[in-house]
């Protein structure tokens, strides 16, 4: 049996991670009662539901009140503490309406103690049933914690928002033997752009079908590389055509192979013929790899066909591109030559570097401190009757890079203000060639969520 990541649900006494407990399992496994230190036993349940990417062991601990955090000697307190230095993930609980000392203690060892820093935690205040308290999280941010989340376990307030965040940090988890690899990049691109000639300079001998018939490959090519000190998997993909009823049969599994290679993979690189463009069909795979929310980087091949070429002439070839097609402002533009292997590296060392940006991962704190600041700016309809307002934000996916706002009133958040903020994002967190995705959410029963 393959071993499943472990959710442990940690606090002190009576602050309601029991309760929290149940809400996932959908029943009442764990003991609830308006009295301190009832449960005595780490007590673990399998999680697979359809709120989860995967499944997870999931434990509720007994409450970690420590009078001397430096004598452990209790059964009870050693065994949780065992529990925990084996989790994957970490969900503190704090009572909103009575934060103690031992509280504070709790959150000096998971900063501090050198077992703990590594680990992934999330910090849920619970009790927190009034939406209006939700602005003022400063408090929490001061005591140095960086992943804050309000919620009522016992009014399964803000559990969907909960459970987004767990599987932003449950994406990395592994299951049962850890993978050779570090991560995966699919080459895509319409038929006779050059994807396995591509991948043969790369790898440096012709483990892919080289051939001037679109079409050749019909199905995906597996090739691990070393690169730099990287683990590679290279997936040379079928070429999409135009699927449509009057496809033949063995086209369409290869579209759909394609499709799911692109699912499956970390980074896309979008090879294009440099003397035909963009065409429609590029811009339909393009528009793939944008809803599956990946990092792509496009290749622009056979470039050295490209006649009378100066310094300036990729530079208003791309500049050309982007007032034809404005989604590919925001990625990297290489040209290269596939079968002279003209910076085909570089394409490799872009794709390390999406890689390395969509796994980003931004303390929650350091979000909020940047949205207040832009929000005080002055330029965004904050001297209007009802000015719009962040509440709270936090990041709750890596591919796509997606932040869910919680706002004051949703339709107060035009198209320009989003805008303005995603730019902003994506500037100040160095994140250009990544997709990044807001989602605007209110409390308020009647108002819908927007996307962005």
């Amino acid at each position: 049996m393959k071993k499943l990541p472990v959710v442990s649900i940690v606090g002190r006494q009576n602050v309601g991670k029991s309760t929290l407990f149940n809400c996932f399992v959908k029943q009442k496994l764990a003991i609830t009662y308006d009295y301190p230190g009832v449960t005595r036993d780490v007590l673990s349940y399998e999680i697979d539901s359809e709120n989860f990417i995967k499944p997870f062991t999931l434990s509720d601990t007994p409450g970690l009140d420590l009078e001397n955090i430096n004598d452990l000697t209790s059964s009870i307190i050693e065994v949780s503490f065992s529990h925990l230095l084996n989790s994957d993930l970490i969900i503190f609980v704090i009572d909103r309406n009575e934060i103690v000392e031992y509280d504070s203690k709790l959150i000096k060892l998971f900063l501090t103690d050198k077992r703990f820093v590594s680990k992934n935690i999330i910090c849920v205040i619970n009790k927190s049933d009034n939406p209006d308290n939700d602005f003022d999280l400063e408090y929490f941010y001061r005591m140095g914690l960086q992943e804050v989340i309000p919620i009522s376990a016992l009014g399964r307030r803000n559990l969907k928002l909960l459970f987004e965040k767990m599987n932003f940090y449950l994406a990395k988890a592994r299951i049962g033997e850890k993978q050779n690899t570090d991560f995966s990049i699919s080459i895509v691109g319409k038929p006779n752009s050059g994807k396995s000639s591509f991948l043969n300079s790369i790898l440096g001998f012709n483990r892919a079908v080289v051939s001037e018939i679109p079409g050749t490959t019909r199905d995906t090519v597996h090739s691990t590389l070393k690169f730099e000190d990287k683990n590679l998997l290279i997936v040379d993909t079928a070429g999409i055509r135009k699927n449509s009823k009057s496809s033949e049969e063995l086209e369409f599994y290869s579209y759909k192979r394609t499709l799911q290679s692109i699912e499956e993979s970390d980074v896309i690189v979008h090879i294009i013929d440099a003397t035909k463009g963009m065409g429609e069909y590029d811009k339909k795979i393009f528009a793939i790899i944008r809803e599956s929310g990946k990092p792509v980087v496009l290749a622009v091949n056979k470039w050295d066909l490209i006649k009378d070429k100066d310094d300036n002439t990729f530079r208003e070839y791309k500049k050309d591109l982007i007032s034809r097609f404005y989604p590919t402002s925001a990625i990297p533009v290489i040209s290269i030559s596939a079968l002279q292997k003209q910076r085909v590296r570089k394409v490799l060392e872009e794709c390390v570097k999406v890689y390395e940006k969509v796994n980003t991962k931004i303390p929650t704190s350091k979000i909020n401190q940047k949205l207040t600041e832009w929000m005080s700016e002055g330029k965004m309809g904050l001297q209007a009757k009802k000015p719009p307002k962040i509440l709270y934000a936090t990041q709750v996916s890596t591919t796509p890079f997606k932040l869910l706002l919680f706002v004051n009133h949703v339709d107060l958040f035009k198209k320009p203000l989003l805008s303005f903020i995603k730019s902003r994002i994506i500037e100040e967190f160095q994140l250009n060639g990544v997709q990044v995705e807001l989602e605007i959410r209110s409390d308020r029963k009647k108002e819908k969520e927007y996307r962005e």
